[in-house]
This record gives C-alpha cells, sequence and structure tokens, in this order.
C-alpha cells in the first residue's frame, strides 16, 4: 500500500494562519492528501524539571489556550479534507515546523504571508524566511487574503535556464501524477525597450517540455509560455493568472544540497504573484 501524502500547516491564530490552513485544503483537495496542523510554543514556556506550581500552572494555562486555537484551526477545514492539529514546543517556529515535517514525513511545508502584504501579494515574515533557507522540503507559501478554490485546475512551473531545474521538473512529475490538471512551464525574461527576447528562452522551453512529456503521467493539457517585461515583476504580471492556479519555483543553486534557498529571481517574482507559490529544495524529487 502506498505511503499517503502529508503537508506540514502552520498554524497561529491570525489571518496568516487562515490562509495557510486554506491553501492546506487546495493542495490536500488536489493530490488527497492528509493536513497536520501544528501550532508552534516557544521552549522557553514548556515545564522544566521541578519548577514551582505557578510557573507550570501558568505552562498549563498557555497549552490550554493554544488547544484551543487548534480547536478553531480545525473547524476551518471542510469535511471533504483530513486533519489532525497537533501542539508543538520548540526553539522557534521554524525549527519546530521542520522537526514536524521530519517527524511526519510530510511532503511540504504550508504557512501564510506577512501582514504587510498589499492586495493578496507576498510579504515574507521571519517564520517564511527561515523555512526558505533552511527547509528540508518544498514550502508553499499563501498570498495575503487567500482562500481554497474548489479545485485547483492549473499549476504553473517557472523554469529557470540554470543547472538544477530538472529537479524542479522531478517534483511537478510527482505531484501532477494521474491528476487532470492543466501544466503550464513558464520563462521569465527581462526585455529593455525596444530590444526583442533571446531565441534562447524559447528553445530551453522545448527542452523542458521534452523533458518532463518523457516522465509525466498526467492528464491534462501542457503548454508553455515566455514572459516578458523590462523586470521580473513586469513579467510575472504580463502572465495571465487564476484564482484556482498554483505556481512552482526552484530553489537556487546556492542552496546545500537537500534544502532550500530563495534565489533573487524567485524573491522578485513575490511581489507581483497573485497565486500560491511552492518553492522546491534544489534536489527534491
Amino acid at each position: 500500500m502506498s505511503r499517503r501524502a502529508n503537508y506540514v500547516v502552520a498554524y497561529e491564530a491570525t489571518e496568516r494562519g487562515r490562509e495557510a490552513i486554506e491553501l492546506g485544503v487546495a493542495l490536500a483537495r488536489l493530490t488527497d492528501s492528509e493536513l497536520r496542523i501544528c501550532l508552534v510554543l516557544p521552549q522557553s514556556t514548556s515545564v522544566p524539571a521541578k519548577v514551582p506550581n505557578s510557573a507550570a500552572d501558568f505552562v498549563g494555562i498557555v497549552a490550554q489556550q493554544a488547544q484551543l486555537w487548534l480547536d478553531e484551526a480545525a473547524a476551518f477545514v471542510p469535511a471533504d479534507v483530513d486533519a489532525s492539529t497537533h501542539l508543538l514546543w520548540a526553539e522557534s517556529t521554524s525549527e519546530g515546523l521542520i522537526e514536524a515535517a521530519t517527524s511526519f514525513d510530510s511532503d511540504r511545508i504550508v504557512v501564510g504571508a506577512a501582514r504587510t502584504g498589499i492586495l493578496r501579494r507576498f510579504t515574507i515574515g521571519s517564520v517564511a524566511n527561515a523555512l526558505l533557507h533552511a527547509s528540508p522540503v518544498p514550502v508553499a507559501l499563501a498570498p495575503r487574503g487567500y482562500r481554497a478554490p474548489e479545485q485547483i485546475s492549473r499549476i504553473t512551473c517557472a523554469i529557470g535556464t540554470r543547472p538544477g531545474w530538472q529537479a524542479l521538473l522531478d517534483s511537478m512529475v510527482a505531484i501532477s501524477e494521474d491528476l487532470e490538471v492543466e501544466l503550464r512551464f513558464v520563462t521569465l525574461v527581462e526585455v529593455d525597450a525596444g530590444s526583442s527576447r533571446p531565441v534562447s528562452s524559447d528553445a530551453h522551453l522545448l527542452t523542458v517540455l521534452d523533458y518532463f512529456s518523457e516522465r509525466e503521467k498526467t492528464r491534462g493539457i501542457l503548454s508553455t509560455e515566455v514572459a516578458e517585461g523590462p523586470s521580473v515583476e513586469a513579467a510575472v504580471e504580463a502572465l495571465g493568472w487564476r484564482d484556482d492556479e498554483i505556481a512552482f519555483v526552484g530553489s537556487s543553486r546556492l542552496a546545500s544540497p537537500s534544502r532550500i534557498f530563495l534565489g533573487t529571481t524567485a524573491n522578485r517574482m513575490l511581489h507581483s504573484l497573485p497565486v500560491p507559490l511552492i518553492v522546491v529544495p534544489n534536489d527534491a524529487v
């Protein structure tokens, strides 16, 4: 019997936590996966040995409140999605989430955007930033105000030309297996006014399409697109986006093996991207 995928969802009792759950729900529906909704409390508030009763009472109150927040989180999950809640203690939220992903053998960690984002755009908070430099599994980022569609209908994969793009394609093969979903492969090109895009962009996308077509088992439509603009942000905005879509991007080549490091292009994409983004480690499969 094959293992059922599961995703760690970073929860807090804020809109950011709700948005993380909404993205978790969307991904769970797409891949028939389970959610592990995790609330991480600072290790400094846990109970050390031989503490005064007052300290133990305080910790108990904190844990009780955290469990109430988790109960509220569970209520956000629709009946068609399987989910469990987990109260964790760790030195930092990001450390606790990574430990949970390892313990649960999770396929992704899902987080929400920081609250300074506007117009459904991303702002990376401290937890997401830490995960994007250390997570051993893909990190899924929900934009501000995100709500889960009934079903994700298209996945867009932003493909660069530098070595390592095959790992991103392998991740796409894994998530899209047997799904009836559209797959779009795009390359972002910065083009100055009056100049034309390099021919190599189109040629590379054909190489990408050949690589994926030899391995994929999806039943959806495949397409390619070169997005042009005077900046990465403008190129992203030039693409048409759907409310029921997610995007994939690979980790920077500077990342350590099996770890994420958000590259410059991906970071600039976030400024204009209106849909969830999944960042894949540089040798994820």
